[in-house]
Order: structure tokens, then C-alpha cells, then sequence
């Protein structure tokens, strides 16, 4: 069995404006409330045209910090995070998640960035 990969760096959300304090898009997937996380522009931007959120969102990169801002601001809204959910319409494909909170204390205790829910620490050579 394949092991799942923790998020890396560049972390992607979406957002409507890019300045402190902005909500970012939350979603839901199987009726479970998540921030979707992407890892690069170009895979945040292919979901986002497949959808109908309407105008303005946007891919922006944040730091591990910013990540952890943003968990911080999520907590008590949803409980998940989906990592790179495919575009809308790929036909039964399934969305890795994970826990809001694991993510956000792996992030808080620097408990690595190759390792943030605790899957085995993979490295990216």
C-alpha cells in the first residue's frame, strides 16, 4: 500500500483578497466542512475553474506560519483540511483529508513541514 504524503511547501489557498485577516474558501466534501490546501497555483487554479464560487478567488501562497494563521482562523468552522481536491466533475475522485487540528499543532510545535500528520516523515528528493 502506497504511503500518503504529508503536505509540502508551497501551501495554496483561496481567497478573494489577499490581505491579512481575509477568509479563505471553505468547502465540503462528503457534508464534512474543509479548507481546501493545494500545493501549487496552477492545481488551486484548475479547481477553482471547474467550480462556481463565483468571482474573485484566487490562489495565494503563504508561509508555514501564514498556514497555521489561517487553521488558527478556521478552527470552530470546519474541522478538515482537503489536500489538492481535483477539479470539479473528475468523476469520482477521492479527496485526501486531514485533521484542521493535527495540521495546525504539527505546524505550531515545528513538528516538521515533511511530516504534518505524522505519516511517516516521507523527504522530497
Amino acid at each position: 500500500m502506497p504511503a500518503r504524503e504529508a503536505p509540502q511547501p508551497p501551501y495554496v489557498l483561496l481567497f478573494r483578497e489577499a490581505v491579512s485577516g481575509a477568509e479563505p474558501l471553505l468547502i465540503s466534501v462528503d457534508e464534512r466542512g474543509a479548507l481546501p490546501l493545494f500545493g501549487s497555483a496552477d492545481g488551486a487554479q484548475a479547481f477553482l475553474d471547474s467550480t462556481d464560487f463565483g468571482p474573485g478567488f484566487k490562489p495565494v501562497e503563504v508561509s508555514g506560519m501564514g498556514l497555521l494563521a489561517v487553521l488558527e482562523g478556521c478552527r470552530g468552522k470546519v474541522e478538515y483540511v482537503a489536500l489538492n481536491p481535483p477539479p470539479a466533475g473528475a468523476g469520482g475522485m477521492r479527496v485526501e483529508m486531514g485533521g484542521l487540528d493535527e495540521l495546525a499543532e504539527a505546524l505550531q510545535t515545528g513538528g516538521g513541514e515533511d511530516d504534518l500528520f505524522g505519516l511517516g516523515g516521507m523527504s522530497r528528493s
